[in-house]
């Protein structure tokens, strides 16, 4: 009789402990471990990394705290290297992991502390609006530059050395870009990035010839009046196409030395929104260059075959460096980012070929009567992006 009850009784629980959810072993493991029954917690959960969560298996918070508890486990039961191995498990399920300091033991943070956490590199997408401003080195033109301006942008700076009739045409010199890049940690909050951009920009030059002071004429017959200018003047669009290589230095605000990119508060709660400065070189190399528009008007009207190549003229500096400085806002997507940026490059040399500038350039000197500038090409720009982390956690090899 006693042997049926016994048997009756291990029935029993052999078949409550079979109807546990994996939710509710993982509950009862951690009563476990905090009355300090360690011995069979292990065996007890493992099985519930076996199945999808959709077939009864742990949530991602089940699994980070299953793993979690393990670890601790395999610590207080001196087996280093399997608290070692489910460390690792816990860094790949959750990047970044964070502990609680009001929670978790310091053995377990002890543990922690050597092994790496942070990204090994993350890799950028950007892509934004660029607006060129031509900063003017020296001015050289077929007319008289002592009397009359060129116009860039269609921003006139000095209306007095206008012709009075001048007619403004020119775009404001917008154009686009998109870059990758890789970046890697290194100290005190810095990270350095490597990237590749491709980058499309125009300028818009209206040129005048004449004095300021030329007049409009009334010919023909007075019912149908044509009048003529005595402005004899060019406008022209020039577009730009590099690639560029650029170097850069992001210093990250609300840094934290002890791991995250991020000051942690009280609460140990992470900071969403990381400002920052970036500043940086890059190396310019011109793929094309183009006069997409160009005509003439007062005198004899001119207008040119817009597919003519500048590069293949020899009249643009194929190789260039430039400067940038950038503000940005980084906002935290779990351990991905979003970025806003406004940048300003600042071009170093000559955008012209000076050498070629009268030889080689007939079109624009004596159809369009134009003669480009010395000048560096300057850009203010704006982009959004995407950061995405990528991870490969192991510990930290003075720890090995």
């Amino acid at each position: 009789m006693k042997i049926g009850l016994f048997f009756i009784f291990m029935m029993t629980a052999a078949f409550f402990a079979e109807a546990q959810t994996w939710t509710q072993k993982l509950l009862v493991s951690e009563r476990d471990y905090e009355a300090g029954r360690l011995i069979s917690i292990v065996e007890n959960v493992l099985g519930g990394f076996e199945l999808k969560e959709s077939a009864g298996g742990f949530s991602k918070e089940e699994r980070i705290r299953a793993l979690k508890l393990i670890t601790k486990v395999y610590i207080f039961t001196d087996d280093q290297p399997r608290a070692d191995t489910f460390m690792i498990k816990l860094l790949r399920e959750d990047k970044e992991h964070q502990l609680n300091q009001k929670v978790d033991p310091a053995e377990l943070y002890d543990l922690y502390r050597k092994f790496r956490s942070q990204p090994i590199f993350r890799v950028g997408l950007r892509f934004g609006a660029n607006k060129s401003y031509p900063n003017i080195l020296q001015t050289f033109g077929t007319g008289n530059t002592g009397e009359v301006d060129k116009v860039y942008n269609g921003v006139v700076k000095n209306s007095d050395r206008l012709p009075n009739d001048a007619g403004i045409n020119g775009g404001a010199g917008v154009g686009f870009f998109i870059n990758t890049s890789i970046e890697r940690y290194l100290k005190w909050g810095i990270e350095a990035g490597l990237g590749l951009e491709f980058r499309n920009s125009q300028y818009s030059i209206d040129n005048f010839i004449t004095a300021p002071n030329s007049n409009l004429t009334v010919v023909g017959d007075p019912g149908v009046s044509i009048y003529q200018t005595g402005v004899l003047s060019s406008s022209i669009s020039h577009q730009q196409t590099y690639l560029r290589v650029p170097f850069s230095l992001r210093y990250n605000f609300k840094y934290d030395p002890s791991g995250d990119y991020i000051k942690r508060r009280g609460d140990d709660k992470i900071k969403n929104y990381i400002p920052y400065a970036n500043i940086g070189i890059s190396y310019d190399y011109l793929v094309n260059a183009f006069y997409v528009k160009g005509n003439r008007s007062g005198g004899t009207d001119y207008k040119f075959n817009p597919e003519l190549s500048l590069k293949k003229l020899d009249l643009i500096t194929l190789n260039n460096w430039s400067l940038f400085g950038a503000l940005g806002l980084k906002v935290r997507l779990n351990t991905n980012f979003l970025t806003i940026e406004a940048r300003y490059d600042r071009s170093l040399y000559n955008y012209i070929n000076a050498e070629n500038r009268w030889s080689q350039n007939p079109l624009s000197s004596y159809d369009l009567a134009f003669v480009e500038d010395d000048l560096s090409l300057d850009l203010m720009s704006f982009s959004v992006g995407y950061i995405y982390s990528i991870y490969n956690p192991q510990k930290i090899k003075r720890f090995r």
